[in-house]
């Protein structure tokens, strides 16, 4: 559990004192144990502090706690230990002491009963005398309050608008010490992990990135002084009216006492002794926001607020039937708001569009660069007609001028030709004279010994030259058989530790099992994401073919692999193949495919994974 910086404080100091006191002490028993509460009451939510102190013993056992009603225990991590030595009368002593703190934390209001806390020393029980401690509601009051404050009385919805979270605390004043904390020294109070900042979360933490907080201001209000901490961001309100920033909770550990003690020199210091955790959300001060007109509004509008340029770019502008092309789309915000993180990409599904290509369903997701937002989408002509990627708008509201306004990306000139049709027994066929004819065998029922052509040493009696073999292999088998297994053994454990050498070892047995299923360019790119350790899913038909040239393949195999993975590319996205022809050429196109994984088989890949290595 995270404890207030006060609080640890205090408890550091407070085991170190009594350690020291402890340790100083000559008439120390062996094995003596000390049961200490502090801070009986407390609040709700906020621990009771139980010390155990053990001299002298070798061996300590964890505590152990009752079961009580609305009450949790807890054992800080770590036990402070010190080791003191005495000189009396030419005598030595040496006395060791060790601390371990246990937080009692109350849910609840109300007094609580504790029985006793138990821990074994040296192999003896011993116990806490019981006690109580109590808990009250921690009431904020006037000592701590939060707005977000806007820059502007009345905005439009969804309409970026730069804000600021204004904390007001209190300054706690010790009238016992005549001491008042400062700024630097009340923030140090705030409790992050109670604490909700909601869109001002960035801005803290960009500060403490640098080692800075919220600087504090000293403000007089209705007589009162308080510190003021502000916090700025930019919001785009999502709803009409006034903004809901409830979510938004400070809390804070508030100073309620403050103790002296003796520094390292000797010297008398101030710290905080005790604390109450407040908190509070934030409310909205002078934010109006209104709703967007409806009249005038653009079937093309998608939200967007602000004042914007939009462009266009696509590659390659020349392309087959069904082939991708990569149109991008550049919003960029001429505003300079910071709204560009709920930005919706301009409509791509227009009749205009939707006639000439096909594309994913999937919605964009933009990526950010400074001011502007780029949206990618591959798009694939589906007939030769297409001259063009037409025109596409984009509308936003502009708060200045109260109305909508739009802009237009200027239309692309393609070139889309009609889409190859590859005959498969051209892509199985081989450039002439690569394989070399294989050369024939009788049939013959007596194994290929069979073949060869009888001599008169094949007739001798091989009695004797048989009988040693077999006494050779029978003495040599038990070794060889246990030198097999552990490197068999050591074999299988390199293959679990190691996913890329898996990867690359079942490459073949992964693609026939894909290409048995149907899937021919998952089978044949994911084989070579497997041998190079690539991300499954991500080669490309051009980086496979960049693959293989890397691995040394021959132009032949290069371009087999290339014309099965264009000719899948196309059957989604190209025309209809006679339906009489479609099974015969998927049943060729599988065998192709098993046909070029065998001979990828044989490549350098260690060669393609050392060319492609960072």
């Amino acid at each position: 559990m995270h404890q207030p910086p006060d609080i640890q404080a205090s408890l550091r100091l407070s085991m170190v004192c009594a350690l020291c006191v402890l340790a100083s002490t000559v008439s120390a028993v062996a094995g003596d144990v000390t049961f200490t509460f502090t801070q009986r009451e407390t609040f709700a939510g906020s621990p009771s502090i139980l010390t155990i102190v053990v001299r002298d013993a070798d061996k300590i056992g964890e505590p152990s706690f009752p079961t009580v009603t609305g009450v949790d225990f807890e054992t800080q991590p770590g036990r402070q230990t010190m080791s003191s030595m005495q000189f009396i009368n030419g005598k030595s002593s040496s006395t060791n002491t060790t601390a371990i703190t246990v937080m009692l934390t109350p849910s609840a209001v109300g007094i609580f009963q504790i029985p006793p806390v138990t821990i074994v020393v040296d192999g003896v029980k011993h116990a806490s005398s019981p006690t109580s401690i109590s808990s009250v509601v921690s009431t904020t009051g006037d000592l701590l309050s939060a707005h977000v404050i806007g820059t502007t009385t009345r905005v439009w919805i969804g309409q970026p608008i730069p804000v600021t979270l204004r904390i007001l605390v209190k300054p706690f004043r010790s009238d016992e010490y005549q001491v008042t904390l400062k700024e630097g020294d009340m923030w140090r109070f705030i409790d992050g992990d109670r604490s909700e900042f909601g869109p001002f979360s960035t801005s803290l933490k960009e500060m403490a990135q640098r080692g800075q907080h919220p600087l504090g201001r000293e403000e007089l209000i209705d007589g009162h002084a308080f510190l003021a901490y502000d916090i700025s961001a930019t919001i785009s309100p999502a709803s009409t009216g006034t903004p809901d920033f409830s979510e938004i909770r400070i809390a804070w550990n508030y100073p309620v006492r403050l103790a002296a003690s003796r520094g390292f020199f000797g010297r008398n210091e101030l710290e905080v002794a005790a604390t109450k955790p407040i908190a509070t959300s934030a409310t909205s001060i002078g934010i109006d926001v209104r709703p967007l007109p409806t009249e005038g509004q653009p079937s093309s509008f998608r939200g967007a607020v602000g004042s914007f340029a939009v462009a266009s770019s696509a590659k390659p502008l020349t392309a087959a039937v069904g082939d991708p092309i990569t149109l991008t789309l550049i919003v960029t915000d001429l505003a300079k708001a910071d709204s560009l993180g709920s930005l919706a990409p301009p409509a791509l599904d227009t009749p205009a569009i939707a006639a000439d290509f096909r594309m994913p369903s999937a919605p964009l997701a933009g990526i950010i660069d400074g001011h502007q937002k780029s949206f990618t989408q591959t798009i694939r002509p589906t007939h030769t007609g297409v001259k063009q990627i037409p025109a596409i708008e984009f509308a936003w509201f502009d708060p200045t001028l109260g109305g909508y306004r739009t802009a237009s990306t200027k239309p692309i000139d393609l070139t889309v030709v009609a889409s190859e049709h590859i005959a498969t027994d051209a892509i199985i066929a081989k450039s002439a004279g690569t394989t070399p004819a294989p050369s024939g065998f009788t049939a013959t029922s007596e194994g290929l010994v069979a073949n060869a052509v009888p001599t008169l040493a094949m007739m001798d009696d091989q009695s004797r030259s048989i009988g040693m073999a077999l006494t050779v292999g029978a003495l040599s088998l038990p070794p060889l058989v246990c030198g097999g297994i552990v490197l068999l053994q050591r074999r299988r454990e390199r293959r679990r530790g190691d996913i890329a050498l898996s990867r690359c070892i079942g490459a073949s047995r992964t693609a026939m099992r894909r290409i048995a299923s149907g899937d021919i360019a998952g089978a044949l790119t994911g084989y070579l994401a497997d041998r190079l350790n690539r991300t499954s899913g991500t080669l490309t038909r051009g980086e496979a073919r960049r693959a293989l040239v890397d691995a040394d393949a021959p132009i032949y195999l290069q371009e087999r692999v290339d014309a099965l993975l264009r000719s899948a590319e196309r059957a989604q996205f190209g025309s209809a193949t006679p339906q009489d022809d479609v099974k015969d050429e998927h049943a060729n196109a599988l065998a192709e495919a098993r046909s070029c994984v065998t001979e990828m088989e044989g490549l350098s890949w260690t060669t393609a994974r050392e060319v492609r290595a960072p």
